[in-house]
């Protein structure tokens, strides 16, 4: 669990830590501290507005950036497969070995999750379509994919085929009470949260994690894969390889634009137009990271989200199992009270509280202690 290999700088892509921890940046409160910050500077209210609408979920379909964060640390942990599944492979460890550790990393993901209202002991809380689920769920097709077969090409094949099938399932596939058109709690995939397994659903009607949505959300993790290994594949950062995830980004935004009229963006659903669309946006901020950090070595860019990164599920966790709003009270609400301003005492609290999860996730990381599953 605890890594102190000296030689971790070497094997990892500085750009993929900065990204993880930019992602995570915006769950631990920095959509807050910048929606906040924002107000307290006076903008304009349209802008205000505008940004503080970015920072909510769609109601249905659509896209703003927090849109954005889960899929992308879904693409995050594909990117990674290459390094720690497949340069195992080439060592010539087997893969039914590699297989179990892929299958027990998901699992211990799953329960980690299932764990944040497990405990509560009450079994109409208990939820087990949450965050972690799709990732662990997400992670285990999508690096089993990886691993099993070797082919780029039938790789990107199954990405497609997985989707269109998605597709014509959530249209075309009949259920108890199909409606003529797809809305929040009538369409396949709510039909299953609701009676596949029983348990507590986010929207009530159905999941935004549930049942078969974990097969879309595994082609994100196997197009993550594909890019790492590409990535991997220079055996130095090249601006070329930026360029080729910048075109990659760009073909993958406008292959989701046209897939949106047949199928709208809908991050519910994890619709093939919304898979393809958070995609490109994901692989447009690697392009940036990597060639800002890995190829112009400006590393520096980065340095307030690699230690985010580096202990990301470590944080995550700490949200739930760690009473983090009161010590943001106890450290700055006394200061926040000072101020007559409404706005300046939020922006003070959010504020307080990313320092406080930073402070903690840099004396891991000054220490070498990262926290994995």
């Amino acid at each position: 669990m605890a890594n102190t290999n000296s030689d971790l700088k070497k094997t990892r892509l500085i750009s993929l830590d900065a990204l993880r921890g930019f992602d995570m940046f915006w769950i631990i409160g920095g959509s807050s501290m910048i929606i906040t910050l924002v107000k307290v500077l006076g903008l304009p209210e349209n802008w205000v507005n505008g940004l503080a609408l970015q920072m909510t979920h769609v109601k249905w379909d659509g896209f703003h950036f927090l849109d954005l964060i889960f899929p992308l640390f879904v693409f995050i942990s594909g990117v990674a497969i290459p390094y720690s599944i497949l340069s195992k492979k080439a060592k010539g460890v087997p893969i039914k070995k590699l297989q179990y550790q892929i299958i027990k990393r998901s699992l211990i993901i799953v329960f980690i999750g299932l764990s944040f209202s497990l405990f509560k002991f009450k079994w109409e809380a208990i939820r087990l379509y949450q965050v972690l689920w799709l990732i662990g769920m997400s992670y285990m097709i999508g690096a089993s994919i990886t691993l099993h077969v070797e082919s780029w090409k039938y790789r990107l094949l199954i990405f497609f085929v997985i989707l269109v099938l998605y597709h014509i399932i959530i249209f075309y596939l009949p259920y108890p009470e199909k409606g003529e058109t797809i809305t929040p709690g009538n369409n396949l995939a709510a039909w299953l949260d609701r009676n596949l397994i029983k348990t507590n659903l986010a929207v009530g009607v159905y999941d935004a994690e549930g049942t078969i949505r974990i097969f879309p959300a595994a082609m994100v993790s196997v197009l993550g894969a594909l890019t790492g290994e590409r990535i991997k594949w220079y055996a130095q950062p090249k601006l070329r390889c930026g360029i080729e995830l910048l075109i990659a980004g760009l073909v993958c935004l406008f292959l989701g634009w046209c897939w949106s009229f047949s199928f709208p963006i809908i991050k519910g659903l994890w619709s093939p137009s919304y898979v393809l669309w958070a995609s490109g946006w994901s692989l447009l901020l690697l392009a940036l990271f990597y060639t800002v950090m890995d190829v112009w070595k400006l590393t520096w860019v980065g340095w307030i989200f690699v230690p985010i990164g580096m202990n990301a599920i470590t944080i995550y966790a700490a949200h739930w199992y760690l009473p983090l709003h009161d010590s943001r009270d106890f450290f700055f609400r006394g200061f926040a009270n000072l101020f007559d301003n409404l706005n300046t005492q939020q922006f003070i609290l959010s504020t307080g509280l990313v320092i406080i999860q930073w402070i903690i996730l840099y004396i891991l990381y000054r220490k070498k202690i990262f926290i994995r599953v």
